[in-house]
C-alpha cells in the first residue's frame, strides 16, 4: 500500500502509481488523508495484474463500481460514480489542469494537487485549508478554498510566498511539508 501521508509520488513515478494517485486525489477531496489512503487501497488492492484504471474499468463494465464503493464505505457515491469513469479516460502522463477539471467534482485544488506531485516543473498551488492557514501568517486569506478568479489571485500570492520562504525548493515538497505541519494525521 502506498501511504500518501508518508510519501507522495514524484514525476518519476510509474504509470500505476500515478493512476492510483489520481484516484486518491479524487477520493480525498473533503476527506481525511489517512482514511482516504486506506479507502483508496481497499478499492484498488485487487489491481495486481492490471493497472488501477484497467481494474476500475472492469468494475464499471460489470456494473460493480458503486457496490464496491459502498462495500468499503467511501461515501460520496454519486460524486465518485461519476468522477471515476471520467478520470479513466485521461492519460495521467499528459493531462492538463483543464482536462482534470472536466472530471465531475474536480476543481483547481485537486487538479493542482495531482499535477504538482506528478509533473516536473509544474507551477501551481493546491490551496487547501493547510496552505491557507500557513498563508494566513503572512497575508489575509479566506477560511476555505476560494474558486474562480479569487483562486487564481490567491494561488499567485501563494507561489510568491513559497519562493520567498522556501527558495530553491520544489512546490510539491513545500506543499507536503506545510501539510505535515498543519494536518492532524
Amino acid at each position: 500500500m502506498i501511504d500518501f501521508t508518508e510519501t507522495l509520488p514524484t514525476p518519476q513515478s510509474d504509470l500505476r502509481t500515478k493512476q492510483y494517485f489520481l484516484i486518491f486525489c479524487i477520493m480525498v477531496a473533503g476527506k481525511n488523508a489517512k482514511s482516504s489512503t486506506l479507502k483508496t487501497w481497499d478499492l484498488l488492492q485487487w489491481a495486481w495484474e492490471k493497472t488501477p484504471f484497467e481494474y476500475l474499468e472492469s468494475l464499471i463494465e460489470k456494473g460493480k463500481l458503486e457496490s464496491r464503493l459502498r462495500e468499503i464505505k467511501t461515501g460520496m457515491y454519486d460524486k465518485l460514480t461519476k468522477a471515476i469513469p471520467q478520470a479513466l479516460k485521461l492519460y495521467v502522463e499528459t493531462c492538463s489542469v483543464e482536462d482534470l477539471e472536466k472530471i465531475h467534482g474536480v476543481g483547481p485544488k485537486t487538479s493542482r494537487f495531482f499535477l504538482m506531485h506528478t509533473r516536473k516543473g509544474f507551477e501551481g498551488a493546491a490551496l487547501d485549508t493547510h496552505i491557507l492557514k500557513w498563508m494566513g501568517r503572512y497575508v489575509e486569506v479566506p477560511k476555505s478554498t476560494p474558486s474562480g478568479k479569487k483562486y487564481l489571485q490567491l494561488e499567485k500570492k501563494c507561489l510568491e510566498l513559497f519562493k520567498r520562504h522556501y527558495p530553491n525548493q520544489a512546490i510539491a515538497k513545500i506543499d507536503f511539508e506545510i501539510w505535515k505541519q498543519y494536518a492532524k494525521i
